[in-house]
C-alpha cells in the first residue's frame, strides 16, 4: 500500500484494487440516501455490469413515474486516499478517518495535527451526470386520501354492491393520467437551427427598412436580356438623409459605378472591404438595387449594370463581358479540397492570374484579366454591329481565343503535379484558335468587292426565275 507523507511525499506502491466513482449531482442528507437513490447496491452493479454503463438517478425513487437523470461513464486518473488524522487535545489524542476519492488538490494541515494518507485504491473510471432534469409528474401525497374519499362516495350511491357499485375500481390504485415527456432529449445536444424569418433587432437596426419609393422601384434583378426598356436611374438621394449612415454606404456604392458601368460582384465586394464597409449579403443588395441591375443570360450574366446604361447599344462594353473559366475533371479534385479548408483567395490576384481558382466554374471580367494579349484584343475594333446574347460583341472564334488564353494562364500556376498533359493540349488549342480569330478578320476584309476598290459603281442586278 502506498502512503503519503507530509502532503508530497509517496512512497510503498500503488495497490492493484480498482473501485469507480460517482460524481453525485447534489447533496444526499445521509450516504444510504444516495445509494436508495442510485437504486440500491444492487443497482449500481448491475448498471457498472450492462453494455451501455448508464447508471440511472431516481431523486423520488419512491415514485413510479418520476424521470430518472442518468450519468455516463468516463475513463479517469484518480486515487482513493484513506486520511487519518490524530488531533492532540489536552494531553489526549483523537484518531478520526474517512475515505476521499482525491485528485491532485492540496489539502492544508495545521501545525498541531498529524495528519496521514493511505492510498487504499486506483479509481480508473468514475460516473458524471450531465444531462438535464426537466419538470417532472408527481403522484400527490393525497392520493391516499383521494382514494378513500371516492370509495365512501360509490358505497353511499350503491350500497348494495359488493365491489364497490356499478363501477369495479381497483382499490389499490388510482387513475391517474401523466402528462406527456416536457423534454424528449435527456442531455443537452447541438441544434443546428434554421435562420429566423423575422430580423433580429440588430439586424433591424443595421438594415434600413424598406421605403415606399424603393417599392415603386423597377424590377431589376435577373432581367431578361431581350427586353426593350432597361432600369431607369432613381434619384435616392432625395429620400436618405444626407450625412445618415446609409447615405455613406450608398455613396459607397455609386462611387464604384461612375468609375465604371460594369462590376462583377466579387470585384465590387472586394473594392467595398478594402474600403473599409462590411455588409450582410441581404444589405449589399438592397444597396445595388437602388443604382443597378443584372441580366438573366447573355453576356453580361449577373453582372452589377449602372441604371441608365444598356451594354447592348453600346460597342464600347464589350471590354466588361464576360468569360468563363471550367477546371477539367482530373483537377476538380483539388479545388474540392482546397474550397473549404483554404482561406478565400483575393479577387484581384485571381483576375492577375497569380493563384489557381478554388472553384470549378469561374466567372470573369475581361476588363480585369492582366494579360496583355487579352487586353489588346478586347480593345480592338468590334467584329459585329449587334449585341448577340452567345457571344456578345466579338465573333465565336475571337471569344473561344479568349478562353484559350486564360486556361493556358491558369494551368500554368496549378500548384501541383498533374496539369502538365492540360497545359500542353491548351497551348495547341490556343494557337489554333488564334489563327481560327485572324481568318475572321481577314474575311472582314475581303468583304469590300474587287470592283468597287478600283472605283466602279456596281448596280444592284435583278434576277428573275420562270418554272415550268
Amino acid at each position: 500500500m502506498g502512503v503519503v507523507k507530509d502532503g508530497s511525499t509517496t512512497t510503498g506502491f500503488l495497490p492493484s484494487s480498482e473501485v469507480f466513482a460517482i460524481h453525485y449531482p447534489g447533496y444526499p442528507s445521509s450516504m444510504s440516501r444516495a445509494i436508495e437513490t442510485l437504486g440500491g447496491t444492487q443497482g449500481i452493479r448491475k448498471a457498472h455490469s450492462s453494455q451501455s454503463n448508464r447508471l440511472e438517478l431516481h431523486f423520488r425513487h419512491q415514485e413510479p413515474y418520476s424521470h430518472p437523470a442518468f450519468g455516463d461513464l468516463r475513463p479517469c486518473n484518480n486515487l482513493l486516499l484513506k486520511i487519518s488524522k490524530t488531533k492532540s487535545n489536552a494531553g489526549q489524542t483523537q484518531p478520526q478517518s474517512e475515505l476521499l476519492a482525491s485528485k491532485q488538490d492540496e489539502v492544508q494541515i495545521p501545525e498541531n495535527d498529524r495528519v496521514h494518507f493511505d492510498i487504499v485504491a486506483r479509481v480508473p473510471e468514475a460516473y458524471h451526470f450531465d444531462g438535464m432534469v426537466d419538470y417532472q409528474h408527481v403522484v400527490p401525497v393525497h392520493a391516499d386520501v383521494a382514494r378513500k374519499k371516492k370509495r365512501n362516495w360509490i358505497e353511499i350511491k350503491d350500497p348494495h354492491s359488493d365491489k364497490g357499485g356499478l363501477m369495479d375500481i381497483d382499490q389499490e390504485d388510482a387513475m391517474i393520467l401523466l402528462p406527456q415527456l416536457f423534454a424528449p432529449k435527456d442531455v443537452p445536444d447541438n441544434l443546428v437551427l434554421k435562420p429566423s424569418v423575422t430580423l433580429s433587432a440588430k439586424k433591424n437596426q443595421e438594415e434600413p427598412v424598406q421605403h415606399q419609393w424603393e417599392m415603386d422601384m423597377e424590377p431589376v434583378l435577373a432581367i431578361d436580356f431581350g427586353i426593350s426598356e432597361i432600369p431607369k436611374r432613381t434619384n435616392w438621394e432625395e429620400y436618405i438623409p444626407q450625412g445618415s449612415d446609409q447615405w455613406e454606404s450608398q455613396m459607397a456604392v455609386s462611387h464604384l459605378f461612375d468609375e465604371r458601368p460594369v462590376w462583377p460582384k466579387d470585384s465590387l465586394l472586394e473594392r467595398l472591404v478594402d474600403k473599409g464597409f462590411n455588409f450582410s449579403d441581404h444589405l449589399l443588395r438592397r444597396l445595388l438595387s437602388r443604382v443597378a441591375y443584372y441580366f438573366s443570360r447573355g453576356p453580361f450574366l449577373r453582372f452589377w449594370i449602372k441604371k441608365g446604361y444598356d451594354p447592348r447599344k453600346d460597342p464600347e462594353s464589350r471590354i466588361f463581358q464576360k468569360i468563363d473559366f471550367r477546371v477539367r475533371p482530373p483537377l476538380q479534385s483539388y479545388c474540392d479540397a482546397n474550397s473549404a479548408n483554404q482561406p478565400k483567395h483575393r479577387w484581384e490576384d485571381i483576375c492577375a492570374f497569380r493563384v489557381f481558382p478554388y472553384k470549378c466554374h469561374t466567372t470573369l471580367q475581361l476588363f480585369e484579366l492582366g494579360d496583355d494579349y487579352i487586353q489588346e484584343q478586347i480593345r480592338k475594333p468590334p467584329a459585329q454591329t449587334t449585341c448577340s446574347s452567345e457571344t456578345g460583341w466579338f465573333s465565336y472564334n475571337m471569344l473561344e481565343n479568349l478562353k484559350d488564353c486564360v486556361k493556358v494562364r491558369f494551368l500554368s500556376v496549378f500548384p501541383e503535379p498533374g496539369a502538365e498533359p492540360l497545359l500542353k493540349a491548351a497551348t495547341e488549342s490556343f494557337k489554333k484558335s488564334k489563327k481560327m480569330s485572324s481568318n475572321d478578320k481577314l474575311m472582314r476584309d475581303e468583304v469590300v468587292h474587287p470592283q468597287a476598290k478600283a472605283g466602279i459603281k456596281i448596280k444592284p442586278h435583278l434576277l428573275t426565275l420562270q418554272f415550268f
